[in-house]
């Protein structure tokens, strides 16, 4: 018989790297910077979360965080907050939230979007006459207090909202 030798095949050493990656004992969050001296994670930990107002909530995925997703509720509008934006339902309008919906670390948002007028009926070709609009505000808690500036003619309207509660809209007739 021939001496043959058993050599390791592509698959195999890709298998090796991956083992070999998954099992050191970096993390993959790990920073590769070097900690300051004097602080720890865990020092870091109990200070609480960031004073940086710059921070936003925003999930590891990228999108909202998933706290504040879902339904959001009050006089005259609603607020739907998906993990990439917003839908608005308004008495008679509607707009979306064109961005991801994001406060900073004191819980200010300031996010571009958009609004339009709804017909009491809508036929099945129509279109809404989309306009620009800013939504600007702050969260506090399982409140948003929210200002809605329509950029066409500068008209602001302000609304309070509650998280998990039913909107209280009027429909047009």
């Amino acid at each position: 018989m021939s001496d043959q030798r058993l050599r390791p095949g592509p698959t195999l050493l890709l298998l090796l790297v991956s083992v070999s990656v998954a099992c050191s004992d970096r993390a993959p969050t790990t920073s590769p910077l070097p900690a300051r001296e004097g602080t720890s994670a865990e020092s870091a930990a109990s200070r609480g979360p960031a004073k940086n107002p710059s921070t936003r909530a925003i999930d590891s995925r990228g999108g909202a965080s998933p706290s504040l997703q879902g339904v959001w509720g009050g006089a005259r509008i609603g607020l739907t907050i998906t993990a990439y934006g917003a839908a608005v339902e308004y008495d008679c309008a509607a707009g979306s939230i064109d961005q991801v919906f994001a406060p900073d670390a004191s819980g200010h948002f300031d996010l571009i979007g958009t609004w339009w007028f709804t017909p009491p009926v809508v036929f099945e070709d129509w279109k809404p006459d989309k306009q620009p609009a800013r939504y600007v505000g702050v969260l506090e808690g399982k409140t948003i207090t929210l200002t809605v500036i329509r950029m066409d003619d500068g008209s602001t309207l302000t609304y309070r909202l509650v998280q998990n509660t039913v909107p209280d809209i009027r429909r047009c007739l």
